[in-house]
């Protein structure tokens, strides 16, 4: 683990055993054999609606032609609230009215507070030209990049992405398995090999497995689907198991 970046977040490769690995950003602490998660209310922005009611307004960017939220430009003006970097490389997507079923990939913005372009509003870079004109009908929705800001998953932050290999502190950068063999911490369950795996309904970053072949109870099934069971530990210690996640 580094505090500064070596590669892109994202970055995967598969190792000679078939084994899969991505590189990442961690926002908390996590141990090795943790499922991680991004941080979805940190990283991301539930629905806003009429996001291109300010169209009267718009101010458009110096040096450019185009004005923010029409098709041709790289960039919207938006009024969210942003912390510096929060959004980065994570993505936009049109929900509702005009440019319905888009999805654009933000590559930076400016902050809330720093007034760019006026108080209240702030610009979004995406990585790719508007393709349909975002007006007052328009809705979105902010995905945040699901290999930065991670963090031990939970049932709220419960789109895991892969197991750490080792300590990550917070705001560190290091690697996640994503595919293959691994040891994952479990939970008061203990697990049956050749048994689905599936995230903790009890422990902050560990799996639980399927016991059975019928009706899962409330507390033992949590979805998705991460991987199997190849060599069950001990109660709340670790397990060997076949991540699927990629």
């Amino acid at each position: 683990t580094t505090s500064t970046p070596k590669y892109a977040v994202g970055f995967g490769f598969t190792r000679g055993d078939g084994n899969k690995y991505r590189y990442c950003h961690f926002g908390a602490l996590a141990n090795r054999g943790n499922m991680v998660a991004t941080d979805v209310s940190e990283s991301g922005l539930t629905k806003i609606e009429n996001v291109g009611a300010l169209v009267a307004n718009v101010t458009t960017r110096a040096n450019e032609n185009t004005a923010p939220n029409v098709v041709g430009s790289r960039y919207l003006q938006l009024v969210i609230t942003a912390t510096a970097a929060q959004f980065d490389g994570g993505y936009l997507i049109v929900t509702t009215g005009t440019g319905a079923g888009f999805t654009y990939r933000v590559k930076s913005h400016t902050v809330t507070s720093a007034g760019t372009p006026v108080t209240g509003n702030i610009y979004m870079d995406l990585y790719d030209k508007v393709a349909v004109t975002i007006d007052s009908t328009s809705d979105i929705v902010i995905a945040g990049q699901i290999y930065a800001n991670l963090e031990p998953s939970t049932t709220t932050d419960a789109v895991p992405i892969g197991a750490t290999v080792t300590n990550n502190s917070a705001s560190s950068y290091g690697w996640v398995s994503t595919g293959g063999l691994t040891g994952v911490l479990h939970d008061i369950s203990i697990g049956t090999v050749g048994k689905p795996i599936f995230l903790s309904s009890n422990t902050t970053g560990a799996i639980q497995c399927k016991q059975s072949a019928t009706a899962s109870t409330a507390n033992e099934l949590v979805l998705p689907v991460l991987g199997y069971m190849v060599e069950a530990g001990s109660s709340a210690d670790y397990s060997v198991v076949y991540l699927t996640l990629e």
